[in-house]
């Protein structure tokens, strides 16, 4: 699962995904019933701890679903952290939710690629279209690679957190559109309508990627 490195990450990964997958995306349905309102709290106060991997393993859960739920505000408001960190830290949920939009766009898209035809062949077939899921896999990767870069960088601290962050936000937001854009337009035209899934994972992409003051503010920061 995505983040996820020990066992009690890949068990809330599951659980969540489990929980999602039934519908359950209101606030009550997706936190306070699976016991994620105690993570961002310090285990001394009687919470699940305030690791920053376990959050992201949460907003990329939500992300495959869609649920659009302002997880990562909640997570960061519970720390009761107004520092700089904080906001690196809230940039980095949004793009771990990113990678999640985007595993469940890619993946819907390599399934309709199989089914829908043309010419009497699935259009998976077709050489163009297979180079550009290629290159969108290998955004998505980036993506998460970066993300989990991130994650480390701002646990450790150091100089290079707000850098590695900055860097990040970027290229989640490259991958966010390579991917929509893509998944979008493989779907053909029903991509945008409501009788799909991917539209709304797209759009949700889209508000995501006007947080955080947008790519080209943490680009300007990477590079100063």
């Amino acid at each position: 699962m995505t983040f996820a490195r020990t066992d009690e990450q890949r068990m809330l990964a599951d659980t969540l995904d489990a929980a999602l997958a039934r519908g359950a995306i209101d606030w009550a349905g997706a936190i306070e019933a699976t016991g994620l309102d105690a993570l961002g709290v310090a285990e001394a106060d009687g919470g699940l701890g305030t690791d920053l991997r376990d959050a992201a393993v949460v907003a990329a859960a939500l992300g495959r679903a869609n649920a659009a739920l302002p997880w990562a505000e909640y997570w960061v408001a519970r720390r009761g952290d107004a520092s700089n960190a904080a906001a690196d830290m809230l940039a980095v949920l949004h793009c771990a939710e990113m990678v999640g939009l985007c595993r469940t766009m890619l993946r819907d898209a390599a399934l309709f690629a199989k089914e829908r035809h043309q010419f009497g062949v699935a259009i998976a077939s077709f050489q163009a279209l297979r180079h550009r899921m290629a290159d969108m896999a290998m955004a998505l990767e980036q993506a998460e690679a970066i993300t989990g870069a991130a994650i480390d960088a701002l646990t450790r601290g150091g100089e290079d957190a707000a850098r590695t962050v900055s860097a990040a936000r970027v290229i989640c937001d490259d991958a966010a559109r390579a991917v929509g854009e893509g998944a979008v337009q493989i779907h053909g035209a029903m991509g945008l309508t409501a009788e799909l899934r991917v539209g709304g994972y797209f759009r949700r992409a889209c508000a995501l990627m006007q947080g955080d003051g947008g790519a080209r503010a943490h680009l300007a920061r990477y590079a100063a």
